[in-house]
């Protein structure tokens, strides 16, 4: 049935075959709209919230946008993709608060729920390991072999480890028998590992030969764990505190224009009341993560400051300008072995599929 499910995301909106640009994949829970599934109260309103009733993370819809936009003139839309963790059922009520958003895709993944049940694998309800690597494995075959891949997920379950065992797999860095045995480790349903053994083939017949490809992946901390918990596997992990700092990154990799990052900027702020407090903590955390550069930042001020792009009271720009110049003088940037932990010099005779068998998966919700 998912393969079934898979060919037909995948295979609607066929890109050139040189086609060497970004093609993005979200996750929907957590990542986008704000669920609320910690409790059985708000698990049991899901099914039944209208599209208009339905929540986003702030700022994800705008980012979504200004990524579909890209930052070349008269280019085509960039590639947008979802693999959602719910049912089927939620599919049209979805698809109806994404248009309500403004945001176009070109697929959504769901999981098949009944499937599941009738099996009595009640564990694939919960644990989406499995089911969300083979759709990206499936997606890779289908996708242009030098399109680059941005991936975005949240630290509600696995989406760094997910995402970060797959970036492994299509650079090379594992082969089959590796990411099996990881995954028997990490008790992946056998059915599913089968599936994933038949795309690894797939993968190795198609067109794409295995390299880097994935660029950046975003883990948005929606249940505010520490980012260094999941920065253990890979350095292309950038876990973000809110999606002014996703469009801050994503804006200085060149992902999204200045213009755009601006927009993200001034619906936060008209849609969401972020505050000047808010924007200045996130920007000193980027600052003492070293993820972006103290100049640029310092240039995209002075652009605020003088030319006003988001409109704001004078009152506001003099705060924000204020309150900026102090972090610039104060920024103390966290020395790398510190952020990373698992990148200490005594784990360095370690190879990777040890790092991996020795990661337990642990959700948070």
């Amino acid at each position: 049935m998912i393969m079934r499910q898979l060919s037909e995301v995948y295979h609607k909106r066929k890109l050139p075959p040189k086609y060497d640009g970004i093609i993005c994949t979200f996750d929907l829970d957590k990542t986008y709209l704000a669920t609320k599934f910690e409790k059985l109260s708000g698990l049991v309103k899901i099914p039944f919230e209208k599209p208009e009733e339905k929540q986003n993370i702030p700022g994800a819809a705008a980012v979504v946008r200004e990524l579909r936009r890209g930052v070349k003139k008269d280019s085509p839309p960039t590639p947008i993709f979802f693999i959602s963790a719910s049912p089927q059922m939620l599919e049209k009520v979805i698809r109806q608060k994404l248009e309500l958003d403004g945001v176009s895709i070109d697929g959504i993944l769901f999981r098949d729920f009944r499937s599941a049940i009738k099996k009595l694998q009640f564990k694939k309800l919960i644990d989406k390991i499995g089911y969300k690597l083979a759709a990206l494995l499936y997606a890779r075959t289908t996708f242009p072999p030098k399109a680059r891949e941005l991936l975005f997920g949240d630290d509600s379950e696995y989406d760094a480890l997910i995402y970060s065992l797959y970036s492994d797999i299509v650079a090379g860095r594992l082969d089959d028998y590796e990411v099996l045995t990881i995954l028997k480790k990490w008790q992946v349903a056998e059915d599913e590992r089968n599936m994933i053994r038949d795309i690894l083939h797939m993968l190795e017949e198609s067109p794409f030969r295995k390299r880097e490809v994935v660029e950046r992946i975003f883990i948005h901390l929606e249940m505010k764990t520490p980012p260094a918990m999941h920065t253990q596997l890979s350095r292309l992990v950038v876990p973000t505190q809110n999606y002014y700092q996703t469009a801050v990154l994503l804006y200085s990799g060149g992902y999204i224009t200045r213009a755009g990052l601006f927009r993200v900027i001034s619906e936060l702020i008209r849609t969401y009341k972020f505050t000047v407090p808010v924007f200045t903590a996130s920007t000193e955390d980027l600052l003492k993560r070293n993820l972006i550069d103290p100049d640029e930042a310092k240039r995209l001020l002075k652009i605020i400051a003088k030319n006003n792009p988001l409109f704001l009271p004078r009152r506001i720009l003099t705060e924000l300008w204020s309150e900026f110049q102090r972090i610039f003088t104060t920024i103390s940037p966290i020395p790398d072995s510190f952020s990373h932990p698992m990148r200490r010099k005594e784990d360095k005779h370690m190879s990777l599929v040890e790092r991996y068998l020795r990661v337990v998966p642990q959700r948070n919700v």
